[in-house]
């Protein structure tokens, strides 16, 4: 009798929701982790009979699928969570969220807020993020210690300051962040400035030729409101989207985030430079910031993945509400309730935000050789059954909160919704500490 192989964990009698490029689903199926990597999945039966583990996970008939990617996000701006609700954009930054900033926001509060968002990413399914903000050092930290795979970038703002000495700082601290986390398994580092509103044409420029010449991505928020648009319209003659181009910042490197207010033009820009698109559908609903041609884009085969925002803007990280809500606004936009499926919206949370990041080849699907970031949900719940469509049920009917058990990296940090990597309960009790102090 030939000797089974060794596991490191066994995860058994589940649906397999692979994500491949066939879309492959395998019930009754179990996947095989050794050291961080996927060796092998397939029926429980066969694989049982190949491999033995001592760490063996039962899924329960529940729904084994790739852990979600949310790619745009300000992991900190969790302590600032309903502090100015039910503002439009400009006045929220500009009269309460920059201001608090300003005084508020130090290594501590960016360690603890981005602790605070790794527990509510990791109870809802996200197993990789993308992360703009401040003190990017203690981010990327915290998301080691909670075994968490991240994007990091130091948000670099220069529109109220002198743009030589910002410039200086920035490059500094993002050298000092490619070298703090270079042998990371984790964390990897891109370029991060805000906006062309918020940012100085040299800079811009300067910072994706730094970009370029250390392989970053290049990550600005883009076309996010009218009054964005109308504003470098008066001043430069053009679209944000033509104004980019034309200072030659966009490339299949740059990561454009909302993508509001697009028009057929700056689709086709967007298209032949091979940017890629964050959409954040809650937070441009609550900001009153507008819906994105989401539709349109994918027509035109752009990029497009799925990002929560700031808590402070949405006011949650759980991407399966923003499945839901992505795939609805589509349909309410364009009259149409067969545009963006669901297939395609669970798409644009796994495999399509591995491909805005440049890590196809490593996360976004369940296939042997990729590693195990994988998520186990709960399907033997009432709002889940029957099945008919589990992509269906995945996007309109599952929250964050049917999550049981969430590996990353081929280490269990979640299991039975107790997450094994840091204490919780002191997290919020630091982050209160700091939100009374807000408060006052």
């Amino acid at each position: 009798m030939k000797q089974k192989e060794k596991a490191d964990i066994i995860i058994g009698n589940g649906v397999i929701l692979t994500v491949n490029n066939n879309d492959e689903i395998i019930n009754d199926g179990a996947v095989v982790i050794k050291k961080n990597k996927i060796i092998d999945l397939g029926k429980s039966s066969d694989i049982k009979n190949k491999y033995k583990t001592k760490k063996e996970i039962d899924a329960k008939n529940g729904v084994i699928m790739p852990g979600l990617i949310n790619t745009h996000t300000h992991l900190a701006m969790s302590i600032f969570r309903g502090l100015a609700d039910d503002l439009p954009l400009e006045k929220w930054l500009n009269e309460y969220i920059f201001p608090a900033e300003d005084k508020f926001v130090n290594e501590k509060f960016c360690y603890w807020g981005t602790k605070l968002s790794l527990a509510e990413m990791i109870f809802s399914g996200t197993t990789t993020f993308c992360d703009m903000y401040f003190f990017e050092k203690e981010t990327g930290r915290a998301a080691e210690e909670a075994g968490v795979r991240g994007i990091i970038g130091e948000g670099i703002v220069s529109a109220f300051g002198d743009e030589d000495k910002i410039f200086n700082n920035k490059t500094r601290l993002t050298k000092d962040l490619l070298k703090e986390f270079k042998n990371s398994p984790l964390i990897s580092i891109a370029i991060e400035p805000h906006s062309c509103y918020t940012c100085g044409k040299e800079i811009l420029i300067k910072f994706k030729e730094f970009a370029k010449e250390n392989n970053l991505l290049y990550i600005i928020h883009l076309a996010e409101t009218k009054k964005e648009v109308d504003e470098i319209k008066n001043k430069f003659g053009m679209s944000p989207v033509e104004y980019l181009d034309k200072i030659g910042v966009l490339d299949e490197m740059t990561l454009a985030a909302h993508c509001v207010w697009l028009d057929d033009k700056d689709i086709e820009i967007l298209k032949n430079r091979g940017v890629k698109v964050l959409h954040c559908p809650e937070s441009n609903m609550k900001l009153a910031s507008g819906v994105a041609p989401v539709y349109k884009l994918l027509k035109d085969n752009v990029v497009v993945s799925l990002g929560t925002d700031g808590s402070a803007s949405n006011n949650d990280l759980d991407i399966f509400s923003e499945m839901d809500s992505a795939a609805k606004l589509a349909k309410v936009s364009t009259l149409d309730s067969t545009v963006v499926s669901a297939k395609e919206t669970v798409r644009m949370a796994t495999i399509n935000g591995a491909k805005v990041l440049g890590m196809e080849n490593e996360i976004g699907s369940l296939e042997i050789g990729k590693k195990a970031d994988i998520i186990i949900l709960d399907f033997n719940r009432p709002h889940l059954v029957p099945v008919y469509d589990y992509y269906s049920h995945l996007v309109y009917s599952v929250s964050g909160s049917d999550v049981e058990t969430c590996i990353i990296d081929g280490k269990v940090v979640m299991e039975n919704r107790k997450i094994l990597t840091f204490n919780v309960e002191k997290t919020i009790k630091e982050v209160n500490k700091i939100a009374s102090k807000i408060s006052n």
